[in-house]
């Protein structure tokens, strides 16, 4: 979509995302990543695949998986789920409604500047002379900007969503180099308490939840400059 917004699929190796499946512990509904997961990943090589930029390409549409899937020989259901775990790794931009906290009148300002979600910020808040530019045509307080900009920066990390990424702000881990360079157990024990005394949200997350986030940070493009 927008130059370094997601993470660059050519780099990520497949031997790489079948260690990180590997080691996941996915919900009931994508358990089937780790079924004979060994004898499948040899047949996604055989098949010309060195990366994650090769599979999405194969799989990128419903009609492109299936052809792959009879080519392959890889049951279909496997490769649909497949598909939808490459195409996480390229998270959706946001709406910056979405965001705990961020104040109506300031949503409606960047609204009327053709701003409604973390890819259009992204275009312009990279630099810190871009985010003093942007205050000053929208007369927005540069501290919310730069709140905004640190939030679209989390939430280019695969898992990160507009929930986790306020949280993850509130804890000081505010951007994407912070996280890649952050311990998950200790990070961990901030994040929920945090969520314990804002009640962001009721949904579970572990100590590995962290750490993959951390590890897929370490993969985003370090383009916003602080």
């Amino acid at each position: 979509m927008t130059d370094s917004y997601y993470i660059d699929l050519e780099k990520y190796p497949l031997n790489k995302f079948k260690q990180e499946l590997t080691e996941s512990d996915p919900i009931p509904s994508r358990k089937i990543l780790k079924d004979q997961i060994d004898n499948r990943f040899k047949i996604l090589e055989s098949k010309g695949i060195k990366n994650l930029n090769d599979l999405q390409i194969s799989l990128k549409t419903p009609k492109k998986a299936k052809e792959f899937a009879e080519k392959s020989g890889l049951p279909q259901d496997y490769i649909l789920i497949l598909r939808r775990e490459v195409n996480s790794y390229l998270p959706k931009p946001v709406n910056l409604e979405k965001f705990p906290g961020i104040e109506k009148d300031t949503l409606s300002k960047l609204n009327s500047v053709g701003i409604k979600n973390t890819a259009h910020l992204f275009k312009i808040i990279k630099t810190h002379e871009d985010r003093i530019k942007l205050a000053a045509e929208t007369r927005i307080n540069p501290e919310e900007i730069m709140e905004l900009t640190k939030l679209t920066d989390l939430s280019r990390v695969k898992w990160i969503g507009p929930i986790f990424a306020r949280i993850f702000l509130d804890s000081g881990t505010d951007n994407v180099e912070k996280l890649s360079k952050t311990d998950a157990k200790t990070l961990y024990k901030k994040l929920v308490e945090i969520n314990d005394k804002n009640k962001y949200t009721k949904s579970k997350f572990i100590e590995n939840d962290v750490e993959l986030c951390i590890k897929v940070s370490k993969m985003v493009p370090r383009a916003i400059y602080y």
